[in-house]
């Protein structure tokens, strides 16, 4: 026997927990530490009393606590006070009286403390704690009409077992319900209550200069800079260009306008269409595949050099479409500044000046200078390392000479400053090199620790060159190639899959999104498709696995729901009657005919044999035996060998 007042206590206990649990990052010292203890003498009252609050303390209490954050309330700061004060008036809630108003009251806190966590955090646990949440408030319900028939009801197991199984379809529908609103349900370019969000920390992006030393920092974070839906690409296509830096301040590499008068354009076949899902970013600058033709579904513009930048930067997920051609060629038409890419730096030691003039007086075109560099730069033997790095005023001399260790800042830097002072026209390109390929979504993504920086020199015909200085490190193969193709394990790639899945279906999916689903169930009864750019390149998405995951989850829990409401002897007389009629040709069996007076009718000895066995026991009010129960389902499988 178990009273519904305990069970309805543990419910508040888990309902409360699961509103609460994805705030507790936000919340003052005091509410995280008097959550856990309310919890726990909420569980306990029923012990001692004397952890109950009476009513006039409880009450003064809550005024107390708006009294002390409503001073704290601004334009700017409005949800963290918010939700502070509704977790302390759910741990007031929890040890005060419980009466079936008050349990429904500690419903709506906990509900409303979970809403508000979604303004401050939208990640994947929240799916988790939602489902929680309304599977236990709607279980709860159903007891409460127990409750408020007697307080004081006890129910046997068997009978609470029936009692949560029925209520527990409840949740079922109503989740399947929410999901269809969520689908359907218009929405706004910003949600309406976007400006209660506070201003997120931005997480990732460039800056407009990069010195020695800056990617290595970049490469100490673990966080994802981006995802991208598409076709597998090989190893020598994942350059992800995001900035050009075209100029030298000292040591820094900073990015300028570049001069007017000539036209970037990207030429060649083989295009892909790829779908980029960037984390908030620092800057304005959007990481691209290399070679970048176009963006879509993203206020950008394009900046020349194949750069892309948003006009503000952005404190959410941003969602854009990119045409590229990874194997094509990124030429200069028009009128070139060459002099603007050959301004060399303003310090230049006397043995990187001696190298460069070197190599300048052995003459030749773009190509032949440009293997002289290569082999200079292979003759050095030097290693790629992301510890004990070049420092002091000049770190290209201490790289090139001394240390002969560093980063793809200090191979890059170094090449394109040699190019220069030699009489070739180089830049830098500041992005992402590799990226985890996951099949479980067909997607890449491109962490932080992947990122990289290169170098662009100008042709005579103004085509521009990609150059990859860090590939000639000794140690390229293993700690740079190498690091950068190395996959996940299935666990993590499985893990990562599902959180894209989240970030696609549920945190990016916006009016424009919306649109597309509704034109594409247009086209659908119109008997065509919409056309493509990049119809030839299919992009595997991992929504129909995470689908089919979502679905095959719904029906594995219902058809348990349904195995729990029923009894295995009441399923296998279901059977026993669907083979009895089909096996005579009847269209139905009449509920007021018994089991032996079927027999008898039909004169049929396996029906007969069913009746007796059956009947023997549940005529006498007891379970099938394990023995009687595989004979009688042995005459159903009969039945139906016999049917064929």
């Amino acid at each position: 026997m178990v009273r519904i007042s305990t069970l309805l206590d543990l419910l508040a206990a888990l309902v409360s927990l699961a509103g609460v649990a994805p705030l507790y990052p936000y919340l003052d010292g005091g509410a995280r530490l008097l959550f856990p203890l309310a919890l726990l003498a909420g569980l306990l009252r029923g012990r001692w009393p004397g952890l109950v609050l009476p009513t006039i303390p409880a009450t003064l209490t809550a005024l107390a606590v708006l009294v002390y954050y409503l001073p704290r309330v601004s334009r700017v700061i409005l949800v963290e006070p918010a939700v502070n004060v509704l977790v302390l008036l759910l741990c007031l809630r929890l040890v005060t009286e419980r009466s079936g108003r008050n349990y429904l009251q500690l419903f709506v806190l906990a509900i409303l403390a979970l809403a508000g966590s979604s303004l401050l955090s939208l990640e994947l646990g929240y799916l988790f704690y939602l489902t929680a949440q309304v599977t236990l408030v709607t279980v709860g319900l159903v007891l409460l009409s127990f409750h408020g028939e007697d307080p004081d009801l006890r129910l046997e197991r068997r009978s609470l077992r029936r009692v949560l199984a029925v209520a527990l379809l409840l949740p079922a529908a109503s989740l399947v319900l929410m999901l269809g609103f969520f689908v359907i349900l218009p929405r706004t370019e910003q949600p309406l209550w976007h400006f209660l969000n506070p201003p997120a920390s931005p997480e990732v992006g460039f800056s407009d200069q990069v010195s020695p030393g800056h990617y290595a920092e970049m490469a100490a974070t673990g966080d994802i800079a981006f995802r991208v839906a598409g076709p597998q690409l090989p190893p020598a296509q994942r350059y992800w260009r995001t900035i050009v830096l075209n100029a030298l301040n000292g040591q820094t590499w900073v990015r300028e306008t570049p001069p007017p008068g000539a036209v970037t354009q990207v030429l060649g076949d083989g295009r892909v269409e790829l779908e980029f899902f960037a984390a908030p970013r620092q800057g304005r600058y959007l990481p691209t595949l290399d070679l970048p033709l176009a963006l879509a579904q993203v206020r950008s513009r394009e900046l020349g050099e194949g750069v892309y930048a948003t006009h503000r930067t952005s404190d959410r997920q941003i969602r854009y479409r990119q045409q590229a051609v990874p194997d094509g060629v990124l030429m200069e038409r028009g009128r070139i500044d060459r002099d603007f890419y050959l301004r060399p730096p303003t310090l230049v030691s006397p043995r990187v000046a001696a190298v460069a003039e070197e190599i300048a007086g052995e003459g030749g075109d773009v190509g032949a200078r440009v293997a002289a560099l290569e082999g200079f730069f292979l003759g050095q033997n030097l290693q790629y390392a992301t510890s004990d790095l070049p420092a002091g005023a000049d770190p290209v001399d201490a790289f090139l000479f001394a240390k002969k260790r560093g980063y793809c800042e200090y191979f890059a830097s170094a090449f394109a400053q040699l190019a220069r002072l030699a009489g070739v026209p180089a830049r830098l390109v500041g992005g992402y090199y590799g990226g985890e390929y996951n099949p479980f979504g067909g997607y890449y993504a491109v962490a932080e620790a992947t990122a990289h920086v290169w170098v662009e020199v100008l042709h005579e015909d103004g085509r521009w060159q990609r150059l990859d200085p860090t590939r000639l490190a000794v140690n390229a193969a293993g700690d740079f190639l190498g690091a950068r193709s190395r996959g996940p394990g299935l666990a993590r790639r499985l893990a990562d899959g599902i959180d894209y899945f989240w970030t696609q279906a549920v945190i990016t999916y916006d009016f424009g999104r919306q649109w597309e689903a509704v034109k594409g169930v247009r086209d659908q009864l119109r008997g065509r498709t919409a056309p493509s750019a990049a119809a030839s390149e299919p992009r595997p998405s991992g929504a129909p696995l995470a689908w089919a995951l979502v679905l095959a989850a719904l029906a594995w829990g219902g058809w348990r729901l349904w195995r729990r409401g029923t009894s295995r002897e009441e399923r296998l007389l279901r059977k026993f009657l669907r083979r009895t009629a089909k096996r005579h040709g009847l269209a139905a069996i009449p509920d007021a005919v018994g089991l032996r007076e079927l027999a008898d009718r039909l004169d049929d000895p396996l029906a007969r044999e069913f009746a007796e066995l059956y009947g023997g026991a549940i005529y006498r009010d007891r379970k099938l035996e394990e023995g009687e129960f595989r004979r009688l389902r042995e005459i159903v499988r009969e039945m139906r060998r016999s049917e064929g």
